[in-house]
């Protein structure tokens, strides 16, 4: 198995997918032999909304995210070269390209998901962190991104405030070692397999005490495969429960735009009302008026009668 190849996959996945493919392939690889690669792969954590964003948009426009990293090394040079009048140019360029990616991001890259604003801002600086720093765009472009990137003058930190990794992300295969000769203890293995009745006093303890220890550590086996166990319900449970938040999250964004909007039309219809009531004010005046003048009218008609 590809391992390298399985796990860029993996961070192509939608989220609600990350936890349950990442133990999957896991547990292949453990099953292969290469348990130091299956604890590597086990310990992967899962992007968040604005990681997972900033991958799907390297898979959707890789020319777009290879624009920004050859942008952000000219804009080096021109610090370098003290070149402020380039410098300006291409900070306009920096600005206008972040925003197209942002756009691209939000219409192809979510897939027809709701994108909260604070997820596209987080996406929005882990874009600039990547014009910066070049060590930012590397692992952008691995397309392997656990937590969005922030570039705060003196480095890159992820969402947490804590300083990004950036070290490239695939993991090493480790071989399996090669297993132990049999010419290596033959005394060993012929005391081993020897009637119990030659044994000396010390060759029983011995035993008795690898038995104790080995069921100790059968016990300890079966306790570990319990609490792992228990440790993938309680993610799954956990990755469940983010994911609704992060859906929560969208859908308050959405209604507070809808009662913004909703706002601005009631502000509306309210001048509205106060202009109809003025002017209905004003016909009512008029035909008080006009109703005053009709009886005198009516008055004097009469009169001449």
């Amino acid at each position: 198995m590809d391992t390298d190849a399985a796990i860029v996959e993996l961070f192509g996945l939608p989220p609600e997918q990350f936890i349950g493919a990442r133990n999957q392939l896991a547990r292949v690889v453990r099953d292969a032999g290469d348990v130091r690669a299956a604890a590597m792969i086990a310990a992967l954590r899962k992007p968040t909304v604005s990681a997972w964003l900033a991958n799907q948009l390297v898979r959707a426009d890789p020319d777009g995210i290879h624009a920004l990293t050859q942008l952000g090394e000219q804009l080096r040079e021109t610090y370098l070269s003290s070149d402020s009048a380039r410098r300006r140019e291409l900070t306009r360029e920096r600005h206008d390209l972040v925003r197209n990616l942002v756009r691209i991001a939000r219409d192809q890259a979510a897939g027809g998901r709701q994108i909260a604003p604070q997820t596209a801002e987080r996406l929005a600086e882990t874009l600039d962190a990547a014009l910066v720093d070049p060590a930012a765009a590397q692992l952008l472009r691995t397309g392997q991104l656990t937590s969005a990137l922030r570039h705060v003058g003196f480095g890159v930190v992820d969402e947490s405030g804590d300083p990004a990794r950036l070290a490239p992300m695939r993991p090493r295969v480790v071989r399996r070692p090669e297993p132990p000769r049999k010419s290596a203890k033959p005394k060993v293995t012929q005391r081993a397999t020897a009637p119990s009745a030659g044994r000396s006093p010390i060759d029983r303890t011995l035993e008795q005490r690898r038995a104790a220890q080995q069921k100790r550590r059968d016990q300890a086996e079966a306790d570990y495969s319990q609490a792992e166990a228990d440790r993938v319900h309680a993610e799954e449970l956990l990755d469940a429960h983010q994911h609704r938040i992060d859906d929560l999250e969208a859908d308050l964004a959405r209604l507070n735009e809808q009662l913004e909007q909703i706002r601005q039309t009631l502000r509306e219809a309210r001048r509205q009302t106060a202009r109809l009531q003025r002017a209905f004010s004003q016909a009512a005046r008029n035909a008080a008026a006009v109703r005053k003048r009709r009886d005198t009218e009516e008055q004097r008609l009469s009169a001449l009668d």
